[in-house]
């Protein structure tokens, strides 16, 4: 079994391409989507928020297993940490660069539903408070690599707080944040906003 560290917010960092790949298959990432936000499940569980039989859940489970990412807990299964850090190392091997892009892939198609989920399910029951706070940064800006990646990281410091709460206000809510970082291929020239 591969040692996956977790770090200081909870999130498990993946450095090896076997780890990576293992969560790039649909399946498998929707498994630990469900037991990084839930908890521990059953197979059956698993399987049924999969839409997959057990048996093959089982099979995925213990892929996620054999790489370090999930763990027995009595009679389920529950992941390592409570969320996922990797990134598209500069240096390293080809195949960690290719596992981690077909990661990156994966994880920005599964999520590709989520706002029109919350528009239609969850947006028309909100209070009026929730409703304006609410909302979507949209910008388009002309940075450097390097820029991006102190944005990113920058993000992530001014969040850390928020994450690592165990005491949250009575009157707080769980809030879904996607920032997506879409690069341009370079071909076309660079336009703000």
């Amino acid at each position: 079994m591969t040692q996956v560290e977790v770090n200081e917010v909870g999130d498990m960092v993946l450095t090896e391409a076997a780890a990576m790949r293992a969560l790039a298959d649909p399946v498998r990432l929707a498994l630990m989507d469900r037991l990084t936000r839930h908890g521990t499940a059953t197979t059956a569980e698993l399987a049924a928020h999969a839409g997959i039989e057990a048996e093959a859940a089982s099979g995925h489970v213990e892929k996620l297993v054999e790489v370090g990412l999930v763990l027995s807990d009595g009679d389920g299964w529950r992941a390592l940490g409570r969320g996922i850090y990797f990134e598209v190392p500069e240096s390293g091997t080809k195949e960690v660069q290719v596992a981690a892009r077909e990661l990156a892939n994966a994880m920005l198609l599964s999520n590709e539903r989520l706002p029109r989920d919350w528009v239609e399910g969850t947006e028309p029951r909100l209070e009026l408070e929730w409703a304006r706070a609410a909302g979507l940064f949209n910008a388009g800006l002309s940075v450097t690599a390097d820029e991006l990646n102190t944005i990113q990281a920058d993000l992530e410091t001014l969040l850390t707080p928020y994450l690592n709460r165990t005491d949250p206000p009575a009157d707080s809510r769980r809030v879904r944040i996607l920032a997506y970082f879409l690069p341009s291929d370079g071909q076309h020239p660079a336009k703000h906003r």
